[in-house]
């Protein structure tokens, strides 16, 4: 019973739009196009499908899981880019007689896959003063003219 109420209402819908359109060159259009409307409103009627135009209906909200991981996969990424660098600047100061206390990488991440390398801190001893200019000149070497080498002595 319901098919052969929207299919009389969509015929009756079209009936009343081809009346209203006014004889021009657009008339052909305008009636293709209401022709349109009352066959997609028959197949849907047949097929049982309602059509909604509301925009909540297709609305997938927001995967709040994808994005607690990709936040666990930033901070995951973060340590190991830290860690590397900063063991690999601990070698290559060790090898050229350079004993730094701590080494700090400060990272950026300013997308969800874009992290930048922004400064490394080196602290040297009181002792290792002396070895702070060779030890930025091995940083200069080492890290991307866009890396910030910090040298501090405690």
């Amino acid at each position: 019973m319901q098919f052969l109420t929207t299919v009389c209402i969509a015929a009756i819908a079209a009936a009343l739009f081809r009346m209203l359109v006014p004889e021009n060159k657009a008339e052909k259009q305008i009636a293709f196009l209401v022709v349109c409307v009352f066959l997609l409103t028959c197949a849907s009627a047949l097929t049982g499908t309602e059509l909604s135009l509301d925009a909540d209906a297709y609305n997938i909200g927001v995967n709040t899981d994808y994005i607690g991981f990709s936040g666990e996969v930033n901070k995951s990424l973060q340590k190991k880019i830290c860690k590397d660098l900063s063991d690999k600047l601990y070698k290559l100061m060790n090898e050229n007689g350079i004993y730094p206390q701590e080494i700090h990488v400060i990272v950026n991440i300013s997308g969800l896959y874009s992290i930048d390398i922004t400064q490394v801190k080196l602290v040297l001893g009181e002792e290792q003063r002396g070895a702070a200019t060779a030890a930025a000149e091995l940083l200069a070497e080492e890290l991307d003219e866009d890396v910030e080498a910090v040298i501090e002595v405690r």
